[in-house]
């Protein structure tokens, strides 16, 4: 199909009344019958549109996947920790409130490990940032005080 100007003009008519409806009803078979007597392949250009199309749903989805980590971000930055002063009963507050099981032992162990201010306030960020995101509301998560 790379010569266009050699098909007949009742070559492209049959063709662009198989791809638009019209007025007169035409059997597939007999449309597929005589784009094949005339020559013309319209499985390229089915290929290309739906390779047309796939690339626009993968542009859509990744639109949708970077507003999504844009929002995650924002939240994210919306969490702020408190200040360091009596960090390790807070921190202790915080985790004894709002963990149970497996969880909360892992937090008292990453507190009991904790050897400076840095790394607590760390922590505190961490434990933040794990409810924002649980939460999935923007300025939902408030720091615990």
């Amino acid at each position: 199909m790379s010569n266009l100007k050699a098909r007949t003009g009742e070559a492209w008519e049959r063709f662009f009344e198989y791809l638009f409806p019209c007025d007169k009803e035409a059997p597939r078979t007999e449309v597929q019958e005589d784009l094949s007597r005339l020559g013309i392949d319209v499985r390229k250009a089915v290929d290309r549109v739906q390779k047309a199309l796939a690339a626009a749903k993968g542009k859509a989805e990744l639109a949708d996947a970077h507003t999504k980590r844009l929002s995650a971000v924002a939240r994210l930055g919306q969490v702020a920790p408190p200040s360091a002063v009596g960090l390790r009963e807070r921190l202790r507050a915080v985790i004894e409130g709002k963990f149970g099981g497996t969880e909360r032992a892992a937090f008292f162990n990453k507190l009991e490990a904790a050897a400076t201010d840095a790394d607590l306030e760390s922590l505190l960020a961490d434990i933040h940032r794990l409810e924002a995101l649980s939460e999935g509301t923007p300025g939902a998560a408030k720091p615990a005080e």
